[in-house]
């Protein structure tokens, strides 16, 4: 009997672990089709094309690591109101019902009487009653309670870190959304370049076909031009996996259905943006930087975590009172008021208060070292981000040479083709250096955006301003 009674038992066990299982399931899906479902109706509304302001708009929406972060800043402002609670007065209700197992006696030692007596009384009084019940109302304030006011001020400086944190988060993503979204534009582009390879391979296997079948070349040479078309036939497939690859991190960035196919807009940017020289980008980063601001908010904290340290070698003093209103018909008047001026001073506790103590102090130098080490990684890396900067402004302008010469090339092969000067293989060969010119001047263009970009979140500015639209001769 016992036995089926532990198979019964199992089975129910497992049946509704298996039913609890297939319900989360259910919900997974179900929040993935609605979401798809989402995703599909916003885009469908700008004809499944996404701009650079839509994403960003997009990413400060909806990431779900910068929800978290906004969760958190109200989280500090409510730590910051729990520790402001610590001033104020603390009312409690209280209720008690009390059962002996007899009254509680007492007995009269002095009589006060003028006259002693030649024989004790023996008198006796009840003082407790067999049942019995207490309520009260009781209140505490603090007078004199130190670690009270510096706990305050860290939750205070917890709340302004919190918030530093937040904007920085948002930065962050911002700068994120724009590499992404640069990152899918360079591959696209890089896809018309491959395909005209690919098609400029092919023709030049068909040339080298005929020539083998008029023994011009070896087989040997025409299998190398075989091999030319699977590696073009491979890059291009490459190109396709790497831009799948960046749309579902684009989509997993603005918390999008990740396997969504839509179409980027080409950003309109505006003339170069002034840069002012390393000296003056670095002093407006160590003026702006939220890293520094954020180690400056902890070594602050630090300060008041050590105060907190150095008050609990003082003594607290507590105003406490209440009423109370008992049943025990011994007294009186069951109805009376209490208050109590209170005090406590620590004169030994194994050391504890000196050891945190010390503590606090180790944790005030990590934090001052750490405050200073993010001085020195905000230069490093502002002049790694300036130095990026000017490099691809620089690499930026030899693409647009480079765009230019192919251009005026191209429309040389246009003018040969017309008149039959150049083959097919040679126009086509013309097309491609053309499109990987075009290609190149596209990957600097947004090289050098992203990397003004990064230059701007160092600092402080903004990282996405466009201005006033280029001409048509340098788009």
């Amino acid at each position: 009997m016992n036995k089926l009674l532990i198979i019964i038992s199992s089975i129910l066990l497992v049946s509704c672990s298996s039913v609890d299982s297939e319900k989360k399931q259910t919900l997974r899906m179900k929040s993935l089709a609605d979401r798809e479902n989402e995703s599909k109706k916003y885009f469908q509304q700008y004809n499944n094309t996404l701009t650079l302001d839509r994403a960003i708009q997009l990413s400060v929406e909806r990431n779900l690591t910068l929800k978290t972060k906004t969760i958190e800043q109200e989280i500090a402002r409510l730590d910051k109101k729990i520790a402001f609670g610590n001033f104020l007065p603390k009312v409690s209700l209280g209720y008690s019902y009390t059962m002996l197992n007899d009254k509680i006696m007492g007995e009269t030692k002095d009589t006060a009487l003028p006259i002693p007596l030649p024989i004790s009384l023996g008198l006796e009084t009840r003082l407790v009653d067999k049942n019995l019940s207490l309520f009260s109302v009781n209140a505490q304030m603090p007078i004199f309670v130190p670690a009270t006011w510096f706990l305050y001020s860290a939750r205070q400086k917890g709340e302004n870190i919190s918030s530093l944190t937040r904007d920085l988060t948002e930065k962050m993503i911002k700068l994120q959304t724009i590499g992404q979204y640069h990152y899918i534009l360079a591959l696209e582009s890089e896809k018309e370049y491959l395909k005209q390879e690919l098609e400029s391979a092919k023709e030049f296997n068909r040339s080298a076909k005929i020539a083998l079948e008029a023994k011009a070349i070896l087989p040997w040479e025409y299998e190398g031009t075989e091999q030319i078309v699977q590696m073009r036939e491979f890059a291009l497939k490459q190109n396709a996996r790497d831009l799948q690859s960046a749309k579902m991190s684009l989509m997993n960035n603005l918390d999008m259905y990740p396997l969504l196919d839509f179409q980027l807009e080409k950003p309109q940017y505006n003339e170069d943006v002034k840069i002012p020289t390393l000296e003056e980008t670095i002093y407006e980063a160590l003026k702006n930087s939220e890293f520094i601001q954020i180690r400056e908010g902890a070594e602050d904290i630090s300060k008041d975590v050590t105060k907190i340290a150095i008050s609990n070698f003082l003594p607290k003093i507590v105003l406490t009172g209440g009423y109370f209103n008992t049943s025990n018909a011994a007294l009186t008047d069951p109805d009376f008021f209490m208050g109590t001026l209170g005090g406590m001073f620590s004169i030994f506790n194994g050391f504890q208060n000196v050891n945190e103590y010390k503590k606090a102090r180790k944790n005030q130098e990590i934090a001052f070292i750490k405050r200073e080490e993010e001085i020195m990684k905000v230069i490093f890396e502002t002049v790694n981000a300036y130095n990026s900067l000017e490099s691809s402004r620089e690499e930026r302008d030899i693409a647009l040479k480079n765009f230019a010469v192919n251009t005026g090339r191209f429309n040389q092969k246009k003018l040969e083709k017309e008149t039959d000067s150049i083959d097919n293989w040679e126009y086509i060969q013309g097309v491609a250096e053309y499109e990987k010119a075009l290609s190149l001047k596209e990957k600097a263009e947004y090289k050098y955006r992203v990397s003004l970009a990064t230059l701007n979140m160092l600092t402080g500015k903004d990282i996405f301003a466009k201005g006033e639209k280029k001409d048509e001769k340098t788009k």
